[in-house]
C-alpha cells in the first residue's frame, strides 16, 4: 500500500506511532495494531468499518498532545473509491511506550477518481 505522511510527523515520536497505527489501520495489519493497543482497549468505527482493502493512504493532519493522538485523512481502494478518515486515540499515559486505551474513528465516502491534492 502506498502511505504518505506530512513531513512534520518525523517530528515527534508519537506523532510516527499515531501515523504507524493510520498504516496498520489501512492494511489490516492486525499483528502492529495488537502490539500497540491495550488487552482492553475499545476502538469504536462510525458510522462502520470500511469493507475496501486500501491501496493508498494519505495522511493530511497528524496531532499529538499529552495522552492525546489524532490524524485524518484518505483511503483509497483498488476501484478508485475513496473514504476521508478520522482517528482518535487515548494514550494510556504520557510516555512514548505507552500503549492506546482507546480509538475513536469517523469513516465517510469520498467518491471516486481521487486525485490525491485535496481534490476529491
Amino acid at each position: 500500500m502506498e502511505f504518505t505522511i506530512p513531513e512534520s510527523c518525523g517530528n515527534s515520536p508519537r506523532m510516527q506511532i499515531v501515523a504507524e497505527i493510520a498504516r496498520a489501520w489501512g492494511e489490516g495489519d492486525q499483528a502492529h495494531l495488537e502490539q500497540w493497543l491495550l488487552p482492553d482497549a475499545e476502538w469504536h468505527v462510525h458510522p462502520t468499518e470500511p469493507e475496501a482493502e486500501f491501496q493508498r493512504l494519505v495522511l493530511d493532519n497528524v496531532v499529538t498532545h499529552g495522552r492525546l493522538g489524532s490524524c485524518d485523512g484518505v483511503a483509497v481502494g483498488a476501484d478508485g473509491s475513496a473514504v476521508r478518515f478520522a482517528h482518535f486515540m487515548v494514550f494510556a499515559s504520557t510516555a512514548k511506550t505507552a500503549k492506546i486505551r482507546s480509538i475513536t474513528t469517523y469513516v465517510v465516502s469520498a467518491g471516486k477518481d481521487f486525485d490525491g491534492a485535496g481534490n476529491d
